[in-house]
């Protein structure tokens, strides 16, 4: 296994998620003082439909995935019925999509008018881009972990939800989430590598200009600690382990939510249902999250369990593959909004409002009407099940 990484370089192009599709060497790089060698992967361009796919892919998530996410936070805020704890989470995770659509997605459209394995960015660029994707990655994870819990203490421990599931407890958990992300993600700043690589290939120089010198971005899988990072830290504990986890708690849920179901009396059938309609948004967000972020995960094992010489590079199929994973990761990004809107009657409400769309008093009347019917099913519920608010 050893002998097999050590000859693996992952290809940093414009970001992380780039990394798992390459396994380039200094010999490989298209820069080496083989002319021969040269010709053939200096010269070579995307094809045109890749490059337009991925523009247009990129364009279109960036626009509908950075206002989506603008408005999340503003219809949380606008709305005191909004504030809690559960949408406090939704917050976070609309912030981390911020960083991702901003900060990271453009390097893409730098990406696909550049010739394959070439960083145009700058040295600080290098290791920023891959650090901020995979931070936001992993406290994406931590976050969707606590949304869980905490649908799981209001659903299935309602008498302890009232202490445990707090706004405050909540704001504190999104920076702990934030801050174990950062850390966890640091040793990426030092396994990528910015290089320069001299070359005489004259195809290459009528590409650059009159530059003699390739820029390359490369996080390097040549030693056990790396592989490990790779492996045990970026796979297994943010990807594998909370998926297993998120199933079980969620199974856990969804039975005591049929079980209730099948005892609940009529006027208790309002607050199953918007229990219901709350799990069904999670687990769809989870769903969607982990859907969109399998593709890389699985490039990822790939390239790092595969033998570098069998991993097969400029080819159509491998950078269809590569901007694939690319751009659903940043689909990601721009989902969640879409789903709020589909599967939550508030939410919905208040992106309506915020646009225009809704008129205040009716919403005003509606909200009177169900404030009289939750007063009347409160009044057959334990005090703490009563502390318990739905998006």
């Amino acid at each position: 296994m050893l002998s097999t990484m050590s000859a693996v370089a992952l290809e940093l192009n414009s970001s992380y998620y780039t990394t798992v599709a390459g396994s380039s060497s200094a010999d490989d790089f298209s820069v080496s003082t083989t002319d021969s060698a040269n010709s053939t992967s200096a010269s070579y361009m995307l094809p045109a439909y890749i490059r337009i796919t991925s523009m247009v892919a990129c364009i279109v998530v960036m626009v509908l995935g950075v206002v989506g996410n603008l408005m999340v936070p503003l219809v949380v805020l606008r709305g005191k019925d909004m504030r809690n704890s559960t949408n406090i989470f939704l917050v976070n995770l609309s912030v981390a999509d911020l960083c991702v659509l901003l900060v990271c997605a453009p390097t893409l459209l730098v990406e696909v008018n550049s010739l394959p394995e070439v960083w145009r960015l700058g040295e600080h660029m290098c290791k920023a881009v891959p650090f901020v994707e995979m931070t936001v990655a992993h406290a994406s994870v931590l976050t969707i972990l606590a949304i869980s819990f905490e649908r799981y203490y209001a659903i299935c421990e309602p008498l302890r939800a009232g202490y445990v599931c707090t706004k405050a407890r909540a704001t504190w958990l999104c920076l702990l989430a934030w801050a174990a992300a950062a850390l966890c993600t640091s040793p990426i700043i030092w396994i990528t590598q910015y290089e320069e690589y001299w070359t005489n290939n004259t195809n290459y120089l009528e590409t650059q200009g009159n530059s003699t010198v390739v820029p390359t971005c490369l996080a390097e899988v040549k030693t056990l600690a790396t592989m490990s990072f790779f492996l045990i830290l970026v796979f297994f504990f943010f990807f594998f382990l909370p998926l297993l986890i998120l199933l079980v708690l969620y199974s856990i849920i969804v039975r005591h939510l049929v079980r209730d179901s099948a005892t609940a009396s009529t006027s208790e059938s309002q607050h199953i249902r918007s229990r219901r309609q709350v799990v069904m948004m999670l687990l769809t967000v989870v769903f969607s999250f982990f859907i969109c972020l399998t593709p890389f995960h699985m490039l990822t094992l790939y390239v790092v369990l595969i033998p570098a010489d069998k991993v097969t590079r400029h080819s159509e199929a491998y950078y269809n593959v590569l901007y694939f994973s690319r751009i659903m990761f940043y689909l990601n990004s721009a989902v969640n909004p879409i789903l709020y809107n589909l599967m939550s009657t508030r939410f919905r409400i208040g992106f309506l409002r915020l646009c225009g769309f809704a008129r205040r008093r009716g919403h005003d009347r509606g909200t009177f009407r169900s404030t009289l019917t939750s007063t009347r099913i409160s009044r057959r519920m334990t005090r703490k099940d009563q502390q318990e608010i739905f998006l």
